[in-house]
């Protein structure tokens, strides 16, 4: 088992691990919509966290991710482009290296995806994908897939749901959901484009709790993605996720069970962020 493989996805809400699955068993359901509006987050936003890995009694370093985001203009349209970097600590690089690039291009209104592209080398096994997205058709050129440099898959279009996201929209996306209302067992529902076909994504809403972080204390919304066991995670609701109870919903933390050993990741650095954060308590 390879821990690492992982490490992107960790905070990309971990879909690359879900399956196409039943509803949850409990709770309401709250189906997203595409006239959520933007007050969350800014171009100029960046954050950055830190992976660690538990398998017998020490935590371990094992790599960062970064996030950014800036203005830009795709296919002749405004944007905000999303970066997200990952890389394993150097100490773990002789073991299993990982240099992954997330990017995505989202429309500013709508907040749906316009171009995503994915660059990951994971122990010298290197993917190459690049998506065109046409969200007023609800459909997606698969520009490639490309693996070890060879071509798998190219110009392909594939009709997708309304409202659908790539793998680095989605997690801004829902950024942006109103979780007010919400109570505890609810879920809500998202349809993620990966790999060259649409996975289900299913957020359950945990409550509210205090995360002390280097930062200091803050009040966070709690979820747990609702994953199926795979060859990396348990399955269940062994994740959790925390984001700021403030106008930003930035994640603060993240933790959860692996088939073999425990990973959590905490944020160490940010910046531009569009509101002040009010959840902090000291």
């Amino acid at each position: 088992m390879k821990p690492f493989l992982f490490i992107i996805t960790l905070l990309l809400l971990c879909t690359m691990t879900y399956q196409k699955t039943a509803e949850a068993e409990t709770g309401g359901h709250i189906n997203y919509t595409c006239d959520l509006k933007n007050n969350v987050f800014q171009a100029g936003e960046s954050a950055s966290y830190t992976i660690y890995y538990n398998w017998t009694a020490a935590w371990m370093k094992a790599g960062t991710v970064d996030f950014s985001l800036k203005n830009e203009t795709v296919n002749g349209r405004s944007s905000l482009h999303a970066v997200a970097n990952g890389k394993t600590a150097r100490a773990f690089d002789w073991f299993y290296k990982v240099r992954d690039r997330y990017e995505t291009y989202i429309e500013p209104t709508t907040l749906r995806p316009l171009k995503f592209l994915r660059d990951v080398n994971e122990g010298g096994y290197t993917i190459q994908h690049l998506y065109t997205f046409y969200p007023e058709k609800n459909q997606v050129l698969i520009n490639y897939h490309k693996t070890k440099g060879k071509t798998k898959l190219q110009n392909k279009t594939v009709n997708i749901p309304t409202c659908s996201q790539d793998l680095l929209s989605a997690v801004y996306y829902s950024r942006c959901i109103d979780y007010s209302g919400m109570k505890v067992g609810d879920v809500v529902n998202m349809d993620v484009f990966l790999d060259g076909e649409i996975y289900p994504i299913y957020l359950k809403y945990k409550g509210k709790e205090n995360i002390k972080t280097d930062f200091g204390t803050f009040r966070c919304t709690k979820f747990a993605p609702l994953l199926l066991e795979s060859n990396a995670f348990k399955g269940g609701e062994d994740m959790v996720i925390y984001t700021t109870d403030d106008a930003n919903r930035l994640p603060i933390y993240v933790e959860s069970a692996l088939s073999v050993g425990y990973v959590k990741a905490y944020l160490n650095n940010y910046s531009g962020l569009k509101h002040p954060l009010t959840s902090k308590i000291k």
